[in-house]
């Protein structure tokens, strides 16, 4: 369905729900259509598939609708040879995922999905209205709207109409006749926490995680106050509209306030994106190191053990576009005289091609060491060579593309025939990564194994190629905010 359809400014929302406004503001969701580094993406996949995504393409805008349904809806969006798509929306479109669309919705749309059950690609039917729908069958509507309950909005289903994303290209591992691009939903639905088996002993949906207090309580604890100003109203669950998650704007824009603060809101819950983000993030894996008793005299060899496991999130980490988030190990082990091993290290380097000259003290935009990859950026084609950091662990999965004997990483989605789930971490599956330190000169003192599990929302060769591409929308400032957020920690001593 798509034509004219009335979205209303949800600037206008704040006057009844202001602390439902102020939470969504400074949320990923305010941010999805403008985000200079997806429209940079976006208008990338638009001209390599040729106008497959576009909005005359076959996949109409199959990147962008999940982004701004309002301008999908409304026919806002660029064609082939077309601008990035922020640039044809409305004022309203801008706003992404915006109060009234959520609260237009009607329920899934199953013939939009490609399995027929509403999940996926914005299955989803809606119709704007006066009556907007909520959480509440026993509401009184106030002068601005109608109000009616509707249990689908509360349900982890809604959640998945969008978070999960399957492009129409079979996958020739699965036999699917769709790439699971993003498989976040589908990862819930098989998990304990779908169901009453997790430690918490009853299911908890997405919105128990990232619309509650959640990490700074237990998941699907929720503020208790009135859903809008007025006189006499009950306290109800209020859901937080932060939607806390793992990506945050990169760019500083006075539109999406709270990136980063050190306050709390009248609930005691960070009002910062990028707190709330290393806190859900600090909640989601614990590190244990198992290292020997003793070091033997003449020893060549140091077995380190690291066990890293998922108990915070209810799908595998990194999740959502796994395949482009980097969370990865990083080791070092010294002794009295200095370092003997470390892997997934970085090193401070110059990119001329976006601007930095001369190494900038920054390691946020530098890229692992583990392959050497040379972007095209004309065609997201890239070539690799082997880096020095051979044992490097990184739970980033991945595109796959089949060549003579195998099948070879790819950053492209499009040169994509099939995609590597495996990597990332199963909710409550530990796994056992073992280092085999080489001990190549003679140690002094006691052995000091120290780990960390790091967080990255994209990889820097990925941004550095947009920007060639796109240097109006993606700059060296834009790289440089894609912030490492180190998740978890653990150290253990070898004596002599």
């Amino acid at each position: 369905m798509t034509g004219s359809l009335h979205f209303s400014d949800p600037m206008s929302c704040g006057g009844c729900h202001p602390d439902h406004l102020r939470e969504w503001r400074g949320s990923a969701m305010h941010y999805a259509a403008v985000s200079p580094v997806f429209n940079a993406f976006e208008l990338t996949i638009r001209e390599l598939s040729e106008g497959l995504v576009a909005s005359d393409g076959e996949q109409k805008n199959f990147c962008s609708k999940c982004h701004s349904p309002p301008a999908h809806l409304n026919d806002e969006l660029p064609p082939l040879g077309g601008p990035a798509a922020r640039d044809t929306m409305s004022p309203v479109s801008l706003e992404g995922l915006s109060c009234d669309f959520c609260h237009s919705v009607q329920g899934p749309d199953d013939e939009a999905s490609f399995t027929h059950d509403g999940i996926g690609n914005l299955a989803l039917s809606y119709s704007p209205a006066l009556t907007k729908r909520g959480p509440y069958d026993d509401v009184n509507p106030g002068q601005a709207h109608g109000a009616e309950g509707l249990a689908y909005l509360k349900s982890s289903e809604f959640c998945g109409a969008c978070h999960d994303v399957r492009f129409p290209k079979p996958d020739l591992v699965t036999g699917e006749p769709f790439q699971r691009v993003e498989n976040l939903f589908t990862e819930w639905a098989v998990s304990a926490y779908a169901f009453n088996v997790n430690r918490y002993g009853r299911p908890i949906s997405c919105q128990d995680c990232h619309m509650s207090l959640y990490p700074t309580t237990e998941p699907g604890v929720y503020p208790e106050t009135p859903i809008a100003l007025g006189d006499g109203l009950p306290a109800r669950r209020h859901a937080v509209h932060a939607f806390t998650a793992v990506s945050t704007p990169l760019i500083d824009d006075p539109r999406f306030p709270n990136v980063s603060s050190p306050e709390v809101d009248r609930f005691g819950f960070p009002v910062g994106q990028h707190e709330r983000r290393t806190a859900m993030l600090r909640a989601a894996c614990t590190l244990a190191l198992k290292v020997p008793e003793r070091l033997d005299a003449g020893a060549e060899v140091l077995p380190v053990d690291v066990t890293v496991t998922n108990v915070g999130a209810g799908h595998r980490v990194p999740a959502g576009f796994s395949q482009e988030r980097q969370v990865w190990l990083h080791i070092e082990v010294r002794d009295d005289a200095g370092l003997l091993y470390e892997s997934g290290y970085l090193r401070d380097e110059a990119h001329p091609e976006t601007g930095e000259l001369v190494p900038d003290g920054r390691l946020d935009d530098e890229d692992l060491e583990d392959v050497h990859r040379v972007v095209d950026p004309a065609t997201l084609a890239d070539e690799t060579t082997p880096g020095p950091d051979v044992d490097l662990v990184n739970f980033q999965n991945a595109f796959l593309q089949k060549v003579e004997g195998g099948w070879r990483p790819v950053i492209n989605p499009l040169a994509a025939d099939a995609i590597d789930h495996r990597p990332s971490l199963v909710p409550g599956v530990p796994r056992v990564v073992r280092y085999a330190v080489p001990l190549t000169r003679p140690v002094e003192g006691p052995v000091r194994a120290s780990v960390r599990l790091r967080y990255r929302a994209l990889p820097p060769e990925l941004l550095r190629a947009l920007a060639a591409r796109h240097p109006d929308l993606v700059t060296e400032a834009i790289i440089d905010n894609n912030r490492i957020v180190d998740m978890a920690e653990a150290e253990a001593v070898v004596p002599r």
